[in-house]
């Protein structure tokens, strides 16, 4: 007897708008003077939040983590990082880490696969 599934495999994704790349992260002291070049990372598993910036521009004094919450999740396992994305601009942001920059965000714009790798550090004493 032979069974079949009809699962998609997560590796067979076919991206036409998105964003695919490897995501590090590492966890350390940030007191001074920081020294990057000791950093260890290794790939990231966990969830990754993609945040519409204009969102975040305009939240004021609401609640952070509302938006985060209802914002795009996807879970990554060893790092690897395939997600179709719609066309917006957005912050990508590991669950653990709150960073707010032009290295974290992204212009998702149609027809076009973003590729881009991301390191996040995580500070433990500052």
């Amino acid at each position: 007897m032979t069974f079949t599934s009809c699962e998609k495999d997560d590796n067979d994704v076919n991206i036409t708008t998105g964003l695919t790349g490897n995501v590090k992260y590492g966890i350390g002291d940030c007191m001074p003077i920081i020294d990057e070049s000791s950093r260890v990372y290794n790939d990231y598993n966990g969830d990754i939040f993609f945040i519409v910036k204009s969102d975040l521009e305009n939240l004021g004094n609401g609640d952070f983590d509302e938006l985060k919450a209802n914002s795009i999740k996807k879970t990554i396992v060893g790092g690897k990082l395939d997600i179709e994305l719609p066309i917006d601009t957005f912050l990508v942001m590991p669950s653990e880490v709150y960073l707010y920059s032009d290295y974290n965000t992204v212009i998702i714009k149609e027809g076009i696969v973003l590729e881009k790798d991301f390191k996040f550090w995580k500070c433990t004493s500052y």
